[in-house]
Parts: structure tokens; C-alpha cells; sequence
């Protein structure tokens, strides 16, 4: 989270995210084997049954564009890497699951639109989700800024226990 002090500043951030020069790193565990792959939808607040979701009418919602990386295959599960080039609502949350990839931990984006509730036995302590890094231009001295942070201590014991898990297969 980054926060503008003055009115230049936040003008001066506010530009960047508009440009998308800001770099926005996550890290997630997610159902299923994942493909690195690049995802674009449009992101409506109301996808017909009250959640957020992606739309097929062009001219509707918001651009949403999110880089997916695997980093580490974990069985049934992988470790990704998400970078966001857009940042709307849940975006990183709504994509993986539109993907096929719910998040670990996952229990409002499990349900695809019209369909059934996918299980999660994972064993996730909780949203299997953190922002990991940031990375902008400081709005007075043009400074490039890098905040980085590991996996919260939950998440990181989480993925100790699937890393356990695939070795004893």
C-alpha cells in the first residue's frame, strides 16, 4: 500500500498507476497445475448472481490484466507468481478462478456462474494470497522504490506442509 503525502504526489502516483509503471508482485497457491499465461478480461461488479466476475461485452466493466507464473508444482497444487498490470477488485482472486485455478483458501470465487461450489482440501489456513512486492517511482526525487516482503508466517508454514506432502507422495 502506498500512500501520497500532497496533492502533487498523488497526482504523480496516481500517473504511474495509469501508466501502469507501478510493479505489483504476488504470491499464490492455487488448485491445479498452472501454465504460465497472461490473463485479459473486462471486470463487472455484478457478474448475474451478486460477485465480481469477467464479462464478454466489450464495452462493459473494467480492463483487467494479470501475468501468472508458476513458480513451484506442489501435487494437486502450484505456488504462481502473479504480476498485475491493472489493479481492480479481487482481480488476481476472479481470474485464477475463472481459470480453472481457484486460490487455496478460496471461498467466495469457488463457484463458477451457474455451476457448483468447488471443494477445497487443501488444508489452507486462510486466502492463500500476499502481496510479496512494490516497486514505483518516488514522486519527488524520481527515485526507483522496491518494498519487498516474504510470505506471511501462516502461508509460508501452508506451503511447507504441501512441499511435505509431495515428497512423502
Amino acid at each position: 500500500m502506498v500512500f501520497a503525502r500532497n496533492s502533487a504526489a498523488e497526482r504523480h502516483l496516481t500517473e504511474q498507476f495509469r501508466r501502469h509503471s507501478i510493479c505489483r508482485r504476488y504470491l499464490a497457491i492455487v488448485h491445479g497445475q498452472v501454465a504460465e499465461h497472461t490473463i485479459t478480461s473486462r471486470l463487472v461488479r455484478n457478474r448475474g448472481d451478486g460477485l465480481r466476475g469477467s464479462t464478454s461485452e466489450p464495452e462493459v466493466g473494467k480492463a483487467a490484466i494479470t501475468h501468472v507464473r508458476p513458480l513451484e508444482l506442489l501435487g494437486d497444487y502450484t505456488l504462481v507468481e502473479c504480476r498485475l498490470e491493472t489493479g481492480r477488485t479481487h482481480q488476481i482472486r476472479i481470474h485464477l478462478a475463472e481459470a480453472g485455478h481457484p486460490l487455496c483458501g478460496e471461498q467466495l470465487y469457488n463457484k463458477p456462474l451457474g455451476g457448483v461450489r468447488a471443494a477445497d482440501r487443501s488444508g489452507a489456513p486462510r486466502l492463500a494470497l500476499a502481496a510479496v512486492e512494490l516497486e514505483f517511482t518516488h514522486p519527488h526525487t524520481g527515485k526507483r522504490m522496491r518494498f519487498k516482503s516474504s510470505l506471511p508466517q501462516d502461508l509460508a508454514q501452508f506451503l511447507r506442509r504441501l512441499r511435505k506432502r509431495q515428497k512423502e507422495g
